[in-house]
């Protein structure tokens, strides 16, 4: 995650956050689903215009972080990559209290 801005691993480990907390009360395929964009702008930047968020959502594409696919000017059906998820895994050990304590560094 070393060549992703701070807004851009904010927002991906945010979502990696919310995957994990949607299980084990949904199966992984479906917690690692995101509709749109629009759902990740409304979930986690609602601040954010929607053509950042996603613009932000075709860059993490192009990086391999996740994949998402055109549509409608937004990126459509999101999901985190395996790649990602491993890694989320590996740097997050603690689970779900060790994101809360990464995201916290982005609060102002």
């Amino acid at each position: 995650m070393d060549n992703l801005t701070k807004f851009q691993k904010f927002l991906l480990t945010s979502m990696y956050k919310e995957v994990i907390s949607r299980q084990p009360a949904l199966p992984m395929e479906s917690a690692n689903y995101f509709h749109d964009s629009d759902e990740i702008r409304d979930l986690f930047s609602p601040e954010s215009s929607s053509d950042y968020i996603a613009d932000i959502c075709w860059k993490l594409n192009e990086k391999g972080y996740i994949s998402c696919y055109p549509g409608d000017d937004l990126a459509n059906d999101i999901k985190l990559t395996d790649e990602t998820i491993i890694y989320m895994e590996n740097k997050f050990k603690n689970g779900l209290k060790d994101v809360i304590n990464f995201l916290s560094k982005f609060i102002p």
